[in-house]
């Protein structure tokens, strides 16, 4: 399973890079521009999380907060819903705490990731219809485990941010115009 998903991310990956040859995209949508130019900003922000990725994973021995299930419902019919919350709840409560708790030399990086997130957030709300998004994701359970986690939790949520990007990643590469 593990492998299956690492030969689809190189794949996904190798659509999305520079270096592949697909015809442009001619949108006629906002919409459309922003899912064909989220590459780009994919690159920002695992940019940005490369300069902190190390503290972070160092201080998380905990169990997965984003797992399979959370994929499964960013996959979803109602992924865009799942998105909004997931994105809110790094915006709200993540991204804060860690520039609070920063023991980093520099907030820079975390405030890249914040201000594209909030992009993403706006345009993901913005573009539903385009997305055809359904039924509202539950996000609850996400919100409990961080609780339960109390400090250590931040951690754990910035800890697995390479994974979001990759869910993101997914989400949005699974919404491009069939070149």
């Amino acid at each position: 399973m593990i492998f299956t998903g690492v030969i689809f991310s190189a794949l996904v990956m190798l659509l999305l890079s520079d270096s592949a040859q697909c015809k442009r995209v001619d949108c006629k949508s906002d919409c459309c521009s922003f899912v064909e130019g989220f590459p780009v900003r994919l690159k920002e922000l695992r940019s940005a999380y490369r300069e902190i990725q190390r503290f972070y994973e160092s201080n998380d021995d905990l169990e997965p907060l984003l797992n399979e299930n959370v994929q499964q419902s960013i996959n979803s019919p109602h992924g865009c819903h799942v998105m909004n919350e997931i994105l809110r709840f790094y915006l709200d409560t993540i991204l804060p705490t860690a520039v609070q708790k920063n023991h980093l030399h520099s907030t820079t990086p975390i405030d890249s990731i914040g201000n594209i997130f909030q992009d993403l957030k706006r345009d993901i709300l913005k573009c539903k219809n385009y997305f055809s998004c359904q039924n509202p994701f539950e996000f609850a359970n996400i919100k409990n485990s961080f609780e339960k986690m109390k400090e250590k939790g931040v951690y754990k949520a910035m800890g697995e941010l390479d994974m979001l990007f990759k869910y993101i990643e997914q989400y949005l590469a699974a919404k491009r115009v069939k070149h």
